[in-house]
């Protein structure tokens, strides 16, 4: 998962929503590499769904479009994402785009997780992104996902967290089976200069709606 207090971030790039667990891709048998220091990140490394192509066909996703929350007055277009070659879910460079995370559940699905993430700013944005206002939800408030079939899922907040990285449990947020759920994704916190990356990340579950 991608990565997300409030301040400049330094570079788009910066943050992914955090690491994520992830299934690892096959490999031909050759020696054993030595280990090498996986670099600190927003979110944790992925969990990839199987990249068979008869089976992707087979799931027939509907990808979520948009995104509005209108207790907080944000609407934005929200994208399929994967993951990147460090195996740090992508996020979308603009601050105004939210990332939906394509290998985990979609908001058309009834069960499993649907991710969606995005920076709290970015130097492409020039300044804040509508996610800096996530830490201000409360339980209760209503998240609408629009969907590429034409479909609207409604969702009820239901907790609004903001923890430090490093004691952010990714493994109970990128889920692809259970009750579905919709979990948005930024940065919060201190932006730490140093590391080039905030301190805390602020994570929102909402359920869908009667």
């Amino acid at each position: 998962m991608v990565a997300l207090s409030i301040g400049a971030c330094a570079s788009a790039d910066d943050d992914a929503a955090g690491p994520v667990p992830t299934e690892p891709a096959p490999t031909t048998v050759a020696p054993e590499p030595a280990p090498t220091p996986t670099p600190a990140r927003s979110l944790p490394d992925v969990p990839v769904r199987s990249a068979d192509l008869s089976a992707l066909e087979a799931q027939q996703v509907v990808e979520p479009t948009g995104l509005t929350i209108p207790a907080i007055d944000v609407r934005i277009p929200v994208e399929p994402v994967g993951v990147q070659a460090d195996g740090q879910m992508e996020i979308p460079p603009l601050a105004e785009v939210g990332g939906w995370y394509r290998f985990g559940a979609s908001p058309a699905d009834t069960e499993g997780t649907a991710v969606v993430a995005a920076h709290v700013d970015s130097i492409a944005s020039e300044g804040l992104g509508p996610f800096a206002r996530l830490q201000d939800l409360a339980a209760g408030d209503v998240v609408e996902v629009a969907l590429a079939d034409g479909a609207t899922r409604t969702y009820t907040v239901t907790s609004v967290e903001r923890t430090p990285k490093p004691q952010v449990g990714w493994e109970d947020v990128f889920v692809r089976d259970g009750g579905h759920r919709l979990v948005l994704v930024t940065c919060g916190g201190t932006f730490r200069r140093d590391v080039r990356s905030y301190s805390d990340n602020v994570i929102v579950t909402a359920e869908p709606s009667p």
